[in-house]
């Protein structure tokens, strides 16, 4: 009786386990590997990038195919404009199921972002091909997130052909020929890699840095290219994005100085032994200053205060912020006199002196004339509608040793 019951009851489980833990067979085995979701099976990492290894067989008709273990991707491997069109359609591209697609060496005059076949995509990879340009506008519902553009000689985007991906949060354009940075999303975090592209604009990446929220990947092995100018000596140079991102920083703490001064690079000078480092513009003019600025940004070599009621140029005597300095535009001040520049780096290094329409009444010959003797570069004075003092030695003096334009006539004397 006792082994009746226990046979009884273990029927009874053996039921329960049947209708509960359903034996899995060889086809659902399969189907839950392909409609496993995670990323460990997927590897939705970086865009979705796949070695050559995973690329169709050569004897494949098609030449895209849907991973064995991941119904939602797609590899597509050496493939022309028809390949490609032919190749997304046979691996069902379109049905809404894949969500990430990897294209490898394709050859394409122009990559058409247009297409509604992308729309469904989360990530996207096109790299290691041959593209010329890219050209038309990915639709305003494109799920994608990640897009990697990478290695393919792409010089060119259309306007707007990035602007529509709200999602969009990795941007790979590597390895590429761009000179400019395609406009893409305004708003929200976006990891951002340009590295490698030897013909990328300076004005291009400073327009890009504005923007919060921005990242860099491999920012290390990102430059851009500059004019760099110095005297007569015109050519290019590959700036570094650090200096880049410290130029911005610059220009932000500028804008925070306590005069509201504005700042902007000049240009590029090439160090010997140092690299290059950018001359910076100081224009502080129509600020209704009455002093000149006590402390001026790092390399500074122009400043402009122009229009204010400046009446002393003694901070620039002795101040190390000054020490660059090259220009100066202080025309249409109150400045009474040029005294305060006796023994200043910048009365031996100076190129322009401006000072125009102010209050000065008498020039010291000795002054200028030891200072300039020292200045090996070429000098432009102007100090016309002042009222100087003078008689005809000393402006003959003047004229003669100083050897650039000398403007005091228009200004009573």
């Amino acid at each position: 009786m006792e082994l009746l019951l226990q046979m009884n009851f273990n029927c009874f489980l053996l039921i329960i386990q049947f209708f509960m833990f359903p034996i899995c067979f060889g086809r659902l085995e399969e189907d839950t590997s392909y409609n496993n979701t995670t990323n460990e099976v997927c590897d939705f990492n970086k865009c979705f990038h796949k070695s050559v290894d995973f690329c169709p067989s050569a004897e494949s008709p098609c030449r895209c195919h849907q991973l064995p273990k991941c119904r939602r991707a797609v590899v597509c491997c050496n493939v022309n404009s028809f390949q490609m069109k032919e190749g997304l359609a046979c691996a069902n591209v379109s049905d809404g199921i894949v969500e990430a697609l990897h294209i490898r060496n394709a050859t394409l005059d122009e990559l058409n972002v247009s297409l509604p076949i992308w729309k469904r995509l989360r990530y996207m990879t096109i790299s290691d091909g041959n593209i010329r340009s890219v050209i038309g506008e990915f639709s305003k519902l494109t799920f994608m997130s990640c897009l990697n553009l990478s290695s393919n000689s792409i010089s060119k985007f259309d306007e707007r052909s990035l602007v529509m991906l709200y999602n969009l949060s990795y941007l790979d354009l590597s390895n590429n020929n761009l000179t400019e940075i395609p406009r893409f999303k305004k708003e929200g975090p976006v990891t951002l890699d340009i590295s490698h592209n030897d013909f990328i604009q300076c004005n291009s990446v400073t327009e890009t840095l504005k923007r919060a929220e921005l990242f860099f990947n491999n920012g290390n092995k990102t430059t851009c290219t500059a004019p760099k100018t110095f005297d007569w000596f015109n050519s290019t140079e590959h700036v570094p994005l650090i200096q880049m991102k410290g130029l911005q920083e610059l220009n932000d703490e500028c804008s925070r100085l306590k005069y509201n001064c504005s700042c902007a690079p000049l240009r590029l000078d090439i160090i010997i032994g140092t690299g290059s480092i950018f001359a910076i513009e100081v224009n502080c003019s129509n600020r209704g200053l009455t002093k000149l600025p006590s402390v001026l940004p790092p390399n500074t070599v122009s400043l402009n205060v122009r229009n204010n009621n400046i009446t002393s140029l003694e901070a620039i005597n002795n101040n190390p912020s000054y020490s660059h300095l090259r220009q100066l535009y202080a025309d249409n001040n109150k400045i009474d006199s040029v005294l305060p520049l006796e023994g200043s780096d910048f009365l031996y290094q100076f190129i322009t002196l401006n000072l125009t329409s102010n209050k000065i009444k008498s020039i010291p010959i000795y002054m200028f004339s030891n200072a300039l003797d020292r200045n090996r570069f070429s000098r432009f004075v102007f100090l016309g509608f002042n009222y100087v003092h003078c008689d005809c030695y000393t402006a003959k003096v003047l004229k003669v040793s100083m050897k650039f334009p000398f403007q005091t006539n228009e200004s009573p004397s």
